[in-house]
This record gives structure tokens, sequence and C-alpha cells, in this order.
């Protein structure tokens, strides 16, 4: 999956959760939180990997179960602490469900349950390809990602990271945008600033 679809996947299941469970939307700060849980797991990994060579493949620690779940569990035991549990649950629910979205797509293109993304150090996974630098490797990927999307062949695994996107957007439009302004207003602070100045 790509970021945007990780964060998509988990604010679908996020906010379907807390539209159960509580009868409202999610907060703008706990989606903040579950965006950022979703993507961090790539974030570390993948410029390790490609960029640093300090892992084979793009799945290591902190797609880890062993690692980075406990990591992850540890995010959210210190903010429920600070009293702040919302915000770490979240947290907690993104960066886990970044690993079932990395797990679900991987079993459904093997036909069968494939963990292997997510058991790093003790997986036996080939290394990947040598993708050159981050930036070579993302914009290969990319590349390969519009291609399929151009051949209009509707793949199980195509449609659930196009059904994470329209989906979650939909929902988290109908929700009244939870986070944006979280994330936009220091934008508009500093662009405020810098026309003043």
């Amino acid at each position: 999956m790509w970021p945007w679809e990780h964060v998509l996947f988990a604010y679908v299941c996020y906010s379907t959760y807390v539209h159960g469970r509580y009868r409202s939307r999610p907060g703008d700060a706990p989606t903040v939180a579950l965006a950022f849980g979703a993507v961090l797991p790539d974030l570390i990994d993948k410029p390790l990997a490609w960029e640093f060579n300090v892992f084979t493949t793009g799945y290591a620690a902190a797609h880890s179960v062993f690692l980075g779940v406990p990591a992850a569990i540890a995010v959210y035991a210190l903010a429920e602490r600070r009293r702040a549990g919302a915000v770490g649950g979240a947290f907690l629910t993104g960066y886990v469900l970044h690993l079932v979205g990395d797990v679900v797509p991987a079993s459904l293109s093997h036909g069968r349950l494939a963990l292997s993304p997510v058991l790093w150090p003790i997986a036996d996974r080939m290394p990947r390809p040598d993708r050159g630098s981050f930036v070579d490797g993302v914009s290969g990927l990319l590349t390969e990602y519009v291609a399929r999307l151009l051949t209009l062949e509707l793949s199980a695994v195509i449609a659930l990271q196009l059904g994470s996107v329209v989906f979650g957007v939909t929902l988290w439009l109908v929700d009244g945008r939870p986070g944006l302004s979280l994330v936009t207003g220091p934008i508009r602070r500093v662009i405020r600033r810098v026309r003043a100045g």
C-alpha cells in the first residue's frame, strides 16, 4: 500500500469504530495521530533499507510484530499516562493497521496467508531488488503502480487499494475532515506572517 492508502485504510477502520462505539466522528488530534501511526513503519524502514542499506528490505524493524508493535504499545502507554489516551490509542491503531495493510495485499497476491512482511528478523524474505536511492525506489514503485492501474485489470489488491482511497476520502469528508485544521493551521499562520512581514 502507498502512504495515502495506509492512512485511508486506517481511517475507515478507526472512523467506523468511533461511530459505532461513541456515536461521534473522530477528533482532530486522534485523527492526526492515526495518520502518523499509519505511515510511520514505512518512514523508518524504507529509507533505512533503500537509502542507507541498514536492512535488506523495506519490511524490517518498524514493521516487526516483535519490535515495532511493542514500541507502538509503549507510545500508547506513555500517552495514557499523560492523559492523552485517545491520541495514543489512535496512533497505536494506525500503526497496527499499517501492518495489517501490508499483510492483506501480500496474502491476496500469494493466495495464502503471507506474514513475512511483519516477522522481521525471523522471516525468510528474499531481499528486494536494489532500487537505488530512496527517491529512485519510490519513483520505480510508483511507475509500476501506475502501469498496473492503466491496464484496467482490477485485481483483489488493486480493488483493496482503490476502495480504501475512495471510501476513506468519502468517509473523511462526511466526518467533517477531522485533523485538517491541525495540519493546515500552522501553515496558514506562517503564510500570514510572511505576507505581513
